[in-house]
C-alpha cells in the first residue's frame, strides 16, 4: 500500500512539474488554435470566415499549415522524440477533418503529405542542429579544459623556475659570503704576512725583495678579482640601497672591465620595487651589458630607466654589430642565444614584458616593462 502511495505521490508531483512548465501551456494554446481553424463548427464565428480569406489559401491549408508550428516549437524545445509525437497529434487532428468535409481533393492529400515530409524534415534537422550544438559545446568544454591543463602546466612552470631562481640567489649569495668572509680574508692575511715578513727581515736581497713584492702584488691581483667576482655573485649595494645605486656601481666596473663607454639615464621619480623585482632587473641589466662587452663588438651602450605613473621601463641599449632575430622569443635558445631566454624567463616571473630589437650591423634593444602595482614600495630612494 505505501508503494502505491509512493508511486501516485511521485506521479501528481510529475504532473504538477509538467504544468508547471510555460512550454506546454504554449503547445497547448497552439495545438487548440490549429484543431478550431480545422473544426470551425464548434466555434461559429470562425466558421464565418471566407473559405480563401488569406492570401489565397483555404482556411483548411491555413490550418494545416499552421498545425506545423506546434510541431516545429515542440522539437526545438524538447527534441526529436517529443517532436515527432506533436507531429503524430498534428496528423491525428488533421486526418479526420477530411472525412467531416463534403468533398476531398487531390489538393488536401497533397497538403497533408506536404505537412508530414515538412514536419520530419523539420524535426529531423532540429535534431541535427542540436546534436551538432552538443558536439560543439563538448568540443568546446575540451579546449576549455585543454587551456585549463595548460595554464595550470604554466603556472607549475613558473612555479618550478622561480623556485630554482631563488635557489641559484640563494646559493650566490652563500658564494659571495664565502669568498669575503673566508678568501678574501685568507688573502689579506697572506698580504700582511708578507709585508710582516719583509719589515722583520731588512737584510733581505734585492732579488728577494723583488719576488716577494711580486708575490704580494699577486695576492693583492687576487684579492681584487675575489672581491670583484663576490660583488657580480651578489652585490650587498643592491641588498643595501636598491636597484638604482647598484647599476650605478656597476656601469662604471662593467665600463672599465670591457673598455665600452656606458650611460645611465634615470627619468621620473626613483621608487623602491621588492627585493626579488630588484634583483630581476639588476641580472637583466648586468647581463645584457655583459653581453655587449663580449660578443656585440660595441663602442658604446646606454641604460634608460623610466619610471612611470603605472610602470616602469628599463632599456639597455648597444651601437653594436647586432643579429638576426628569429620570428618567436622561444627560438632564441636554439641560436645559442641562452642568455636572452634566461632574461625573458626572469621578466615573466616578477609579470614583466621583455621585447628584443636587433639589427645586424645596428645594434641590439632589450627593454623591460615592469607594472608598478603589487611590486612597488612607495619609499624614495
Amino acid at each position: 500500500m505505501k508503494k502505491v502511495f509512493n508511486y501516485l505521490r511521485s506521479q501528481i508531483n510529475r504532473l504538477f512539474r509538467l504544468l508547471s512548465n510555460v512550454h506546454i501551456w504554449i503547445l497547448i494554446l497552439l495545438f487548440t488554435g490549429g484543431f478550431f481553424l480545422h473544426y470551425p463548427q464548434l466555434l461559429p464565428f470562425i466558421g464565418q470566415i471566407e473559405p480563401d480569406s488569406f492570401l489565397y489559401l483555404t482556411r483548411h491549408s491555413v490550418g494545416r499549415l499552421i498545425m506545423l508550428l506546434p510541431v516545429t516549437y515542440t522539437a526545438l524545445v524538447f527534441g526529436l522524440r517529443p517532436g515527432l509525437l506533436s507531429l503524430v497529434l498534428a496528423i491525428a487532428i488533421i486526418i479526420p477533418n477530411i472525412f467531416v468535409t463534403d468533398t476531398v481533393t487531390p489538393d488536401d492529400i497533397i497538403e497533408i503529405i506536404g505537412i508530414i515530409i515538412i514536419g520530419l524534415v523539420v524535426n529531423l534537422w532540429l535534431e541535427s542542429y542540436e546534436t551538432d550544438k552538443k558536439h560543439r559545446q563538448q568540443a568546446y568544454l575540451k579546449m576549455e579544459t585543454a587551456q585549463r591543463e595548460l595554464q595550470r602546466m604554466q603556472q607549475n612552470l613558473r612555479f618550478y623556475l622561480k623556485q630554482i631562481t631563488i635557489a641559484q640567489e640563494d646559493e650566490r649569495r652563500r658564494i659571495a659570503q664565502e669568498l669575503h668572509d673566508d678568501t678574501a680574508q685568507d688573502l689579506i692575511v697572506i698580504s700582511r704576512a708578507i709585508d710582516r715578513f719583509v719589515t722583520q727581515n731588512p737584510n733581505l736581497g734585492e732579488d728577494n725583495l723583488a719576488e716577494l713584492e711580486e708575490l704580494q702584488n699577486h695576492v693583492n691581483r687576487t684579492l681584487s678579482e675575489v672581491r670583484r667576482f663576490a660583488q657580480d655573485l651578489r652585490p650587498s649595494v643592491l641588498d643595501d640601497l636598491g636597484l638604482i645605486p647598484a647599476l650605478e656601481w656597476l656601469i662604471p666596473d662593467l665600463s672599465k672591465h670591457f673598455g665600452i663607454n656606458i650611460d645611465i639615464d634615470v627619468n621620473g621619480e626613483i621608487r623602491r620595487f621588492a627585493p626579488e623585482t630588484e634583483l630581476v632587473l639588476f641580472r637583466i641589466v648586468q647581463e645584457s651589458l655583459r653581453n655587449v662587452g663580449k660578443h656585440a663588438q660595441a663602442t658604446k651602450a646606454w641604460v634608460y630607466i623610466d619610471f612611470g605613473k603605472y610602470k616602469a621601463t628599463l632599456t639597455i641599449k648597444d651601437n653594436g654589430r647586432g643579429f638576426l632575430l628569429p620570428e618567436r622569443v622561444g627560438d632564441l635558445a636554439a641560436l645559442g642565444k641562452l642568455g636572452l631566454t634566461g632574461m625573458q624567463e626572469r621578466a615573466q616571473l616578477i609579470g614583466g614584458r621583455l621585447s628584443i630589437q636587433s639589427k645586424p650591423e645596428v645594434g641590439t634593444m632589450v627593454t623591460v616593462a615592469v607594472p608598478n602595482s603589487g611590486n612597488l614600495e612607495d619609499n624614495e630612494v
